[in-house]
């Protein structure tokens, strides 16, 4: 396992493109919808994550951050991440609030790890 890796400055800046388009156009949808129903900010929300191909954007984020990562399969036959995002929460039908632990608390001041 690598305690240090490196990405292309075109990665880094791809992946703070997409983070930046989404987490502004978060926060302005927030500011928007404080007068809004509770189903009209949903139905903005998910036409927000349909137009602005927010799946995809998340996945192109995460495939760049895991290029680095080996993909060799272990003893265990799961690769690198998979052996660390293993028992990692998600969200499901009957789990729709993270578990204890997994909430983020803002503001964040880059100091955590």
């Amino acid at each position: 396992m690598m305690e240090n890796i490196t990405y292309s400055r075109s990665d880094i800046v791809q992946v703070l493109r997409d983070l930046n388009i989404l987490v502004v156009s978060l926060d302005r949808i927030g500011s928007f919808s404080h007068d809004l129903s509770r189903s009209e900010a949903a139905a903005l929300l998910g036409d927000f994550f349909d137009a602005w191909d927010v799946g995809r954007r998340l996945a192109r984020t995460r495939r760049i951050l895991s290029k680095p990562f080996s993909t060799e399969l272990g003893d265990d036959d799961m690769d690198e991440l998979e052996r660390e995002f293993e028992g990692l929460p998600h969200w499901r039908p009957n789990q729709r609030r993270p578990p204890p632990g997994e909430e983020v608390t803002l503001p964040y001041s880059g100091n955590e790890s």
